[in-house]
């Protein structure tokens, strides 16, 4: 079989599978990334992001912590890195629980109260029952910082949770359509070698539909993050965004030398 009239034959089939690997491979990433709630605190936790979310709460919060004359000298905003990563799992925590109540603008001000309340000891003053006040006061303005800077969180909570189960349902008729149309094509070119080249032949495919997808998608996350979000929140966007897309790259670059490599080295013998 010649090698034009072997890709004539099934070349349908191979765009399907292709198509297929490509749905497997770009939603299995995002499952093992964007939903996984692990990987988003390794990321968002980052040095560079952790530096950028302090600095950026500490200009929200001072303006709170300031107005509060009788603390307004204590530097209770100056929070330490695990302070910050203590907040960081919380807010990563609200965006992947069921339940859609907000959590963050608590642990930030409880997170601050209990630092006036050690600031405010060392200076002399025992006024535990007045910051615990001001604090309970200000958690529905912190709440409301946090929806007016973020967008309609709740909202977003419940779609992330369908989108999920969404995801998880493609992937498994991605996958049994892709088991159906392998066996339906080894049963058709009767040659395993012929199978695996165009196994190699799906994966070349598959990396540049998913380089394109990937390229199509970057860019548009990018204005959609310049154009809703604050701009103290954006740098934190962008590099997160950058480090999910580190890990698509990486995944993509693989299977592309990984297919390139059988694709090649089967080439050869195809024929016998």
């Amino acid at each position: 079989m010649s090698k034009s009239l072997s890709y004539n034959r099934h070349g349908f089939t191979l765009v399907l599978l292709s198509i297929c690997l490509m749905i497997i491979v770009f939603l299995g990433i995002t499952l093992s990334t964007v939903f996984n709630r692990n990987y988003v605190k390794k990321v968002v936790s980052s040095d560079a992001n952790v530096s950028l979310i302090r600095n950026y709460t500490n200009q929200k919060l001072g303006r709170l912590v300031n107005n509060y004359s009788e603390v307004g000298s204590i530097s209770a905003t100056d929070l330490s890195k695990s302070d910050i990563k203590k907040i960081i799992n919380a807010s990563v925590d609200d965006v992947y629980n069921d339940d859609t109540k907000l959590t963050i603008g608590d642990v930030i001000l409880t997170t601050i109260g209990d630092n006036l309340k050690k600031e405010a000891k060392a200076n002399g003053l025992d006024i535990d029952p007045q910051i615990d006040s001001a604090v309970n006061s200000n958690k529905g303005i912190m709440d409301q910082i946090i929806q007016d800077d973020i967008g309609p969180i709740e909202q977003v909570l419940s779609e992330l949770q369908t989108l999920k189960k969404i995801i998880k349902l493609t992937m498994i008729i991605s996958g049994l359509v892709f088991v159906l149309l392998a066996l339906r094509l080894w049963s058709k070119v009767k040659s395993s070698t012929l199978f695996f080249h165009h196994i190699g032949t799906i994966g070349i495919v598959t990396s540049i539909l998913l380089a394109l997808l990937l390229a199509g998608t970057y860019y548009p996350l990018q204005d959609l993050i310049a154009s809703n979000i604050e701009y103290n929140l954006r740098d934190v966007l962008y590099n997160i965004l950058n480090g999910i897309f580190l890990s698509y790259i990486s995944i993509v670059f693989m299977l592309f030398i990984l297919s390139i490599l059988d694709w090649g080295s089967t080439t050869k013998y195809k024929y016998r």
